[in-house]
């Protein structure tokens, strides 16, 4: 528990670090112009898209859950992603979240950590590989030898994720691809939802190509919710393809700040976690009671009854 603390205080100092190093380079208009991205219609695309996106990444959780034998109810593995989401938002290494789904995934399904943590990291793993491949086809115009860097990265992470999804067949396996494909492309809309507000005279080409750049920095394990190295790698992108680096700032402050919003319904729903864990305390005169009936499989609720499906 103490080296998680570590760790975690480690990114945080990192990613601020970062942050001041930009604000001593470029100054603090770039952050401030970011807050251009928030309008009224900009909020509602970044809801739009975060339902789109975590949509995608729940179905992506189910189908790699579903080669370890456990098979999460739709609205509990979008609910929880949800939070997850959220949580890893506004928490340093961008993993808390995740923790805390694989921890209730264990609890809900009786699992072994191993078949919990792997149905997760898979998950997680299958989207990175989208990542950073759409970074290193989009680098391949400004530095070849980077990509390479980038697609090696890409295939590394590919390993990583092969012991989740040998376990799935084929045509799951496409399925998985897909929803990372999809995913990616809802996260890389709402860049060119930041870039239409903060960098209009962006070329269309350009905005997909600096997304996906953008986007490959948030992996990077030494940021604060993605702050800080997504805006360093972000102004480096936009330099390596002409345009000033302050403009880069400028376009992934809008997109963290968006990217944040689109996050949001997963606060509501651990408020509304917390409140029904709090009642069912009360409730329980004075013994600990937890309540998930939301993350539990109709199977494991009510054993006396078979043949139900998720």
């Amino acid at each position: 528990m103490r080296r998680r603390s570590w760790l975690a205080l480690l990114q945080a100092l990192c990613a601020a670090a970062l942050i001041y190093y930009l604000v001593m380079v470029f100054g603090t208009g770039p952050f401030t112009a970011g807050l251009g991205a928030l309008t009224v219609p900009s909020v509602a695309a970044a809801l739009a898209l975060g339902l789109i996106g975590t949509a995608a990444q729940a179905q992506r959780w189910r189908l790699v859950s579903s080669g370890f034998q456990m098979h999460l109810p739709r609205g509990g593995a979008f609910a929880q992603c949800y939070e997850a989401s959220f949580l890893n938002a506004i928490l340093p290494g961008g993993l808390a979240g995740d923790a805390i789904r694989t921890a209730r995934q264990r609890a809900a399904h009786r699992s072994s950590w191993l078949s919990s943590i792997g149905s997760v990291l898979g998950e997680r793993l299958a989207g990175t590989v989208v990542v950073l491949l759409a970074a290193a086809a989009a680098l391949l115009a400004a530095d070849w030898r980077l990509a390479g860097i980038v697609a090696l990265g890409a295939v590394l992470v590919l390993l990583a994720a092969r012991p989740s999804l040998r376990r799935l067949p084929n045509r799951t396996v496409a399925a998985v691809w897909a929803l990372s494909v999809l995913g990616w492309a809802s996260f890389a809309a709402l860049f060119a939802v930041s870039a239409a507000l903060t960098a209009p005279n962006l070329a269309v080409v350009d905005v997909v190509g600096l997304a996906a750049i953008s986007l490959a920095g948030m992996s990077i394990p030494l940021s604060l919710g993605g702050w800080g190295p997504r805006e360093g790698v972000t102004a480096l992108a936009f330099m390596m393809f002409g345009y000033p680096g302050p403009l880069g700032i400028e376009v992934s402050v809008g997109y963290g700040l968006l990217a944040l919003v689109s996050v949001l319904p997963g606060a509501a729903l651990l408020l509304v976690l917390a409140v029904r864990g709090f009642l069912g305390d009360r409730g329980g005169n004075g013994s600990r009671k937890v309540e998930l009936r939301a993350d539990v499989p109709a199977k494991l609720e009510t054993p006396h009854r078979s043949g139900e499906g998720v």
